[in-house]
């Protein structure tokens, strides 16, 4: 899975267990699942639990088993997400599920922060019956930069963002996304 911004996006965290996974019905593949914590302290007021683990997928099997316990550089892209702008007062951090208790990793938190870069921006739907939008753009949490990979529909997009293009600076909020780790940097 390439992200073309994928140089820019880090995750200060320990990677601190792996759970295998169960194996597919297919019998050919399982998906691990990888419980990071995040090391980099919130900046102030950010709204991010001190005690928060999150549950990342290994989708493509990238992650050595061997790092366990190690700290690192997590490469995280938060995929198939519902794309919102903030409205002030801007917030950022990860914030887990409602149900989420401490030690639990959460996975599925959402996500506050405010843009860095955008790799695309591509409006389309020529054959579907409805416009679409498709955007990669890096995002700072405060506890990290993330990834953003997403498809939205145009009626979607008219409600979270309005017809505006979301630039560098602006604040957004993800919510509902699969998140996927690229790669984990073991620090030496």
């Amino acid at each position: 899975m390439r992200f073309p911004l994928i140089d820019t996006i880090a995750i200060p965290c320990v990677f601190e267990r792996l759970v295998p996974g169960a194996l597919h019905p297919d019998g050919r593949r399982y998906l691990p699942l990888i419980i990071l914590r995040p090391t980099l302290a919130p900046a102030p007021g950010a709204i991010t639990p001190a005690d928060l683990r999150i549950g990342v997928v290994d989708r493509h099997h990238l992650v050595a088993a061997g790092h366990v316990g190690r700290a690192g550089v997590a490469r995280l892209v938060f995929a198939l997400s519902a794309l919102r702008l903030q409205q002030p007062p801007h917030r950022s951090g990860l914030a887990p599920e409602d149900d989420w208790m401490a030690g639990r990793a959460s996975l599925a938190p959402a996500l506050f922060g405010q843009v860095c870069a955008v790799a695309a921006w591509e409006q389309g739907g020529g054959e579907l019956p409805y416009q679409t939008l498709y955007t990669e753009m890096s995002i700072d949490s405060g506890v990290g930069v993330v990834g953003l990979r997403t498809s939205i529909t145009a009626e979607d997009m008219a409600t979270a963002i309005g017809t505006e293009r979301v630039a560098p600076g602006d604040w957004v909020e993800l919510r509902r996304s699969r998140i996927d780790i690229l790669a984990f940097d073991v620090y030496e």
